[in-house]
């Protein structure tokens, strides 16, 4: 092979931005970021929040009414005498509990095991397994008649005292309270579910960041579908308790509405304050991000760029193959 000389012309100059515009693209990528700074998350809310309050006052007021029952409420104090009864008829029912329902609990498991084990294929059931079912549902009925015994005294016990006592407004706050974990403990376990979905092969491959993100907006999802589900079993058991007590039923419904009104307050305002919490760290994380890419952009626009050129009229050599 030889090398043949080729006269050649300078390349040619790649297109570059005048001063002008480079300047206008770092103006409006500033802009953007001194509009970002300008949104303020706390005007933000205090004007939501008045805007509010004047469209419905009755509703926030609602609200407030039902956030101070929640954590001032503790119900009405009972005298000496009705409180030593009440203790008397409550450990009666918890004697009960330990001695008599946990004898008839082992001995309905023990029927139950005979009758499983006497039972043959594709649950056919002989003279034998007959009898031995007939022993579990006698076992299972004992087990009914000492819990209608047990339940017979709490409702003694706490019809001396009524729902609107401390008794009643302690029994209905752990009940609140058992719900809630209840609810949390289902969204964590939605969240780990959807976390090991995410992990299996065959997905779109994400950065770890936006695993995290995506993972956060679910549990907030599983967060406020398992509260939701959880307020309304509540609900269900505070039915039961104002039965439970015997309450009269205009006063039984005027306890049940502000219990109501207090839970959803509880649950509303949690749900609220942790959405606010998640808007204002992804608007941070906005601010941030933009405020990083107009100060790339703005290095980019002003950064000389170092291109050789060569001279003209001078040879460029190429290797030529004959």
């Amino acid at each position: 092979s030889t090398w043949v000389v080729k006269a050649g012309k300078p390349p040619p100059r790649p297109r570059a931005y005048p001063p002008a515009r480079c300047f206008a693209m770092s103006n409006q990528g500033a802009a953007q970021v001194q509009k970002l700074d300008d949104l303020d998350i706390g005007k933000i809310v205090v004007s939501t929040a008045t805007n509010v309050v004047k469209k419905r006052p009755i509703s926030v007021s609602v609200w407030v009414v039902g956030l101070l029952l929640a954590a001032f409420a503790n119900g009405f104090s009972v005298d000496d005498t009705t409180r030593e009864s009440y203790s008397m008829t409550l450990s009666h029912a918890e004697e009960v509990d330990r001695s008599e329902l946990s004898k008839a609990l082992r001995n309905m498991n023990r029927a139950e095991e005979r009758y499983i084990s006497t039972k043959g294929w594709f649950w056919s059931c002989d003279d034998r397994c007959q009898k031995a079912y007939d022993k579990f549902m006698m076992a299972k009925s004992a087990v009914d008649r000492v819990q209608q015994k047990r339940d017979r005294i709490m409702t003694d016990a706490r019809r001396e005292v009524g729902i609107w006592s401390v008794f009643g407004v302690k029994d209905v706050r752990a009940s609140f309270w058992s719900a809630w974990k209840s609810g949390k403990d289902v969204a964590a376990r939605w969240t780990m579910m959807d976390a090991f979905i995410m992990m299996l092969p065959g997905g779109r491959e994400e950065t770890m960041v936006q695993m995290l993100v995506k993972l956060l907006l679910q549990y907030i999802v599983n967060l406020t579908m398992g509260l939701v589900g959880a307020f309304f079993f509540f609900i269900y058991n505070v039915y039961h308790l104002i039965v439970s007590y015997g309450e009269p039923t205009l006063s039984g419904l005027a306890f049940f509405l502000l219990v109501l009104v207090a839970a959803m307050a509880t649950v509303g305002t949690y749900l609220c304050a942790i959405y606010g919490t998640v808007a204002g760290g992804g608007l941070y994380l906005i601010k941030q991000a933009a405020k990083q890419a107009a100060v790339e952009g703005g290095q980019g626009a002003r950064r000389p760029r170092n291109i050789q050129y060569g001279e003209a009229g001078r040879p460029s050599y190429r290797p030529h193959a004959d």
